[in-house]
């Protein structure tokens, strides 16, 4: 049986630069994976920079694994062409907010980050931030395995109280 540790709620922001999947555009959509789980965004017609906003909930296993981002175009007649993928690391999310947990911190301030480098997708660093007493990482992601794309997401964890 699988232990749940928390919650992360997923916002996917928007695309930017998406690849063309169809003759002129592509209708993208994001599924997001963690563990055994999976959720997906709603499908945005001809659009090469679509903006979701749409967010999504996930529940964080005990040893913890990478979030999946997939990106695809969806086609009515044949299967749904695949447009980039990323992973992001969410242990220091899952870190902080732990940390948060424990502590009297009321006043917004940054918790920790995720450094971009040649060993991750990530176009910035992924600022870990405490905002209202919420533990929240905004990243925008270059997608791999496609010739060009990037992600907005925001994430924010939800610990499960002991």
């Amino acid at each position: 049986m699988v232990e749940f540790v928390g919650l992360i709620k997923v916002n996917v922001v928007k695309g930017t630069n998406l690849a063309v999947r169809d003759v002129m555009t592509s209708d993208p959509y994001v599924i997001l994976a963690l563990g055994h789980q999976t959720v997906k965004t709603r499908v945005i017609k001809s659009n090469l920079n679509p903006v979701w906003n749409e967010s999504l909930m996930l529940s964080i296993p005990e040893n913890i694994p990478p979030l999946k981002v997939l990106v695809y175009d969806k086609d009515t007649f044949t299967t749904d062409d695949f447009m980039g993928d990323a992973e992001i690391d969410i242990q220091p999310l899952v870190t902080a907010a732990r940390a948060c947990e424990t502590s009297n911190i009321n006043e917004s301030m940054q918790l920790g980050k995720w450094v971009a480098g040649k060993d991750n997708t990530l176009v910035n660093d992924g600022i870990i931030t405490l905002v209202d007493g919420k533990v929240k990482q905004e990243i925008n992601l270059r997608l791999q395995n496609v010739e060009r794309g990037v992600l907005e997401i925001e994430l924010e964890c939800v610990p499960l109280t002991q």
